[in-house]
């Protein structure tokens, strides 16, 4: 009786996935990974990325075929992957269909032709006519391993997933509270580490002991030990709140937890003060630690990383082990950098790719091997040189060697030794350089917008002062290449703007300017034309970058 059910239910089954493709169908994207690190394997044992569709129930019909629908990442060619017809086309009504996204569709038909990557983008939806959009999705920067999703299965709001769900159905579980430990604090911050903004704020780090990296969303943290939940860790940027197996977190205390989630709504008393990290069941206390107080740039922190016992640094060791030992980087220059290349420069895959290139002044050669290199200073050893090929990271003396930024190489190297495991913005962010200790900065560069072929680099080899080049010149000096038109024949003044930071409904510019306004994350949020004045009561508090048409930068507060 059983195996008749069976071929009764396979019957209908094939039947019913015969069916014509209506608009009226709900079809969702439902879960997305887009830093698949650790989380699983595709059926060819390789770490790609996903993403889930999902078919709700109540539609009328209980198998709906995907055949001849399109997925892209690009909303500018929609029909980037057609789904083909075959036996893994169909989805079961209240079911999931999951797809990689690896760029190597000729794995099988739920392997497509693009991969995402974790700075940022969309994904597509669009029905067999090439034009309609069933369904939709932005996402902004990802972490390693955390997926974005609906709440709920085909639910309107989106929201972080520490624990992935992949062909189940879409739930948060409370993590546990893991074993943590607040490992430094510096009260009096002048000119150590800075944040996003470039500020020498408050800090504290967390230490995660473990061999698997935690995400401090939900976790809660407090200057009282009778009020433990003071400030709970929102869970809507995990890039800023993970912590890396047995690394480090910094958590700004500077009331501005409006910036990111590793910035939090309190202060540190220079007088001295105690902490407290509660886990996300708000009762179990994770760490609890005392601190004294403050002198300049003096941090308080454990003798080693988690031990019982603490002393002054009068060198601080923000995100790396209290047990650092010192390695002074080389004298070395980032040099020029494209962060929106197309067709400009090609890789020896015929890639267009973003680049950058270290210059060495020294009469000697500089092996890179082992150094750190990463865009955001919140994790500082984002992706190191390999140490397995020294006649491909050494810079010749007085010469210059060409990075990739590509994400196209991880751990497995995929492109070759000199392509990264991370992308730059063109709408602006930071490239920093650091000596193998993870910590001690060589060079270290931040811009906020890029234009499109156009490389931002030194006037001449190691200048203090930058430029953009129409005339790129990856591998090769810049004595003499070709600036853009307006920053060679401008002698401009600096702008500036008051009242800064703003408390009031408007911000008064030195001259008339136009330009734009973007947030700090590099978000577009207003274009200006010949504006002598700007309204920023609409806006949010924070700091925001405006750059004008002539290409000067400036930084404004709103409170």
């Amino acid at each position: 009786m059983k195996l008749f059910k069976g071929v009764l239910l396979s019957s209908f089954l094939l039947c019913s996935s015969i069916v014509s493709h209506s608009q009226d169908i709900q079809i969702y994207i439902n879960e997305i990974l887009a830093g698949n690190t650790a989380d699983s394997m595709d059926d060819f044992q390789d770490w790609d990325d996903w993403f889930e569709l999902y078919f709700p129930p109540g539609q009328g019909q209980a198998v709906y075929n995907l055949a001849g629908h399109y997925v892209s990442d690009d909303p500018s060619n929609l029909i980037k992957y057609q789904i083909q017809d075959d036996a893994q086309s169909t989805i079961v009504s209240n079911q999931h269909k999951l797809f990689w996204a690896d760029k190597d569709s000729v794995q099988g038909s739920l392997h497509v032709n693009f991969k995402f990557t974790s700075e940022g983008e969309g994904l597509y939806l669009t029905m067999p006519d090439g034009i309609t959009i069933l369904d939709s999705i932005s996402f902004g920067q990802q972490a390693e391993d955390i997926s974005f999703g609906r709440e709920c299965d085909g639910c309107p709001e989106w929201m972080f997933f520490n624990n992935t769900t992949k062909d189940e159905p879409n739930e948060e579980v409370v993590q546990a509270g893991e074993l943590l430990f607040i490992n430094e604090v510096l009260s009096m911050n002048t000119e150590t580490a800075h944040d996003e903004a470039n500020e020498h704020d408050s800090w504290i780090e967390i230490y995660n002991p473990n061999d698997a990296q935690i995400n401090l969303a939900g976790y809660w943290i407090s200057t009282d030990v009778d009020d433990p939940l003071m400030f709970q860790i929102p869970n809507t940027n995990p890039y800023f709140s993970i912590i890396p197996a047995n690394s480090f977190r910094l958590l700004w205390f500077d009331d501005e937890d409006f910036q990111f989630t590793n910035h939090v709504s309190l202060t540190l008393d220079p007088e001295g003060g105690d902490l407290v990290l509660t886990s996300p069941d708000g009762l179990t206390t994770v760490d609890t630690f005392s601190y004294p107080a403050g002198a300049n740039d003096m941090s308080w922190g454990r003798q080693s990383d988690g031990s019982p016992n603490s002393v002054n640094f009068s060198i601080p060791t923000p995100r790396v082990t209290n047990s650092l030992l010192i390695v002074q980087p080389e004298n070395i220059y980032i040099n020029e950098l494209m962060a929106d290349n197309n067709l400009d420069t090609l890789d020896s895959y015929n890639e267009a790719e973003d680049w950058f290139e270290i210059y060495n002044p020294n009469n000697y050669d500089v092996d890179l091997a082992g150094y750190f290199i990463s865009d955001n200073p919140e994790s500082p050893m984002k992706w190191q040189v390999p140490v397995s090929n020294s006649d491909s990271t050494t810079v010749p003396a007085n010469g210059w060697l060409l990075f990739w930024c590509d994400e196209d190489g991880g751990s497995f190297n995929s492109q070759g030794i000199n392509h990264t495991s991370f992308k730059l913005k063109d709408s602006g962010e930071q490239l920093i350089v650091r000596s193998p200790d993870g910590f001690s900065i060589a060079d270290e560069i931040s811009w906020t917008f890029m234009p499109e072929n156009l490389s931002y680099g030194r006037q001449s080899d190691g200048s203090p002062y930058w430029t953009h080049f129409i005339g790129t010149t990856p591998e090769y000096s810049n004595n003499g290449a070709e600036v853009l038109v307006e920053e060679s024949e401008m002698n401009l003044k600096p702008l500036t703007t008051y009242p800064n930071p703003s408390t009031g409904t408007q911000i008064n510019f030195s001259e008339r300017v136009s330009g734009n306004l973007y947030s700090l994350s590099g978000q577009l949020v207003d274009q200006l034309v010949n504006e002598k004045w700007y309204n920023v009561s609409e806006l949010t508090s924070g700091v925001y970058i405006f750059q004008s048409s002539d290409l000067r930068i400036l930084k404004i507060a709103v409170q």
